[in-house]
């Protein structure tokens, strides 16, 4: 088992990030939007700087929460594009409305089954190895 001091966690999170990326854009209808999503992978990268800052924990020992994260949000969505899509269009074009208003958002339920998944299995994996 490859443990968490690795260098090739590095690898991993930069290619979670590539996938990612790949998962969330076919989803977003402008440029705006796609601006959006590009900053989570960098708002989790701060996070866990910020974590690892603050505790003295090392900095790679904290990517594979990271990558857990960053994929179970990418296999979140995996086989919702069109709904996300049209969901993204709605909102476009109702900035001011509440998120419940539009239509159904079934990639949640994905997720809500993906982040505790993934972020479950990396903390245990930090935990043991």
């Amino acid at each position: 088992m490859l443990e968490k001091t690795s260098p090739l966690w590095w690898l991993f999170a930069a290619i979670s990030v590539a996938l990612y990326l790949l998962a969330m854009y076919p989803g977003m209808v402008n440029r705006r939007q796609k601006i959006w999503v590009s900053c989570g992978p960098v708002a989790g990268f701060l996070a866990i700087t910020a974590y690892s800052a603050n505790y003295d924990w090392p900095l790679n020992e904290l990517l594979p929460a990271y990558c857990g994260l960053i994929l179970a949000v990418a296999l979140g969505v995996v086989g919702h594009w069109k709904s996300m899509r049209a969901f993204m269009i709605w909102r476009e074009e109702n900035p001011g409305k509440p998120d419940n208003e539009g239509p159904g958002v079934p990639w949640m339920l994905q997720m809500a089954f993906t982040l505790p998944a993934f972020l479950g299995a990396a903390i245990w994996y930090m935990n043991n190895y």
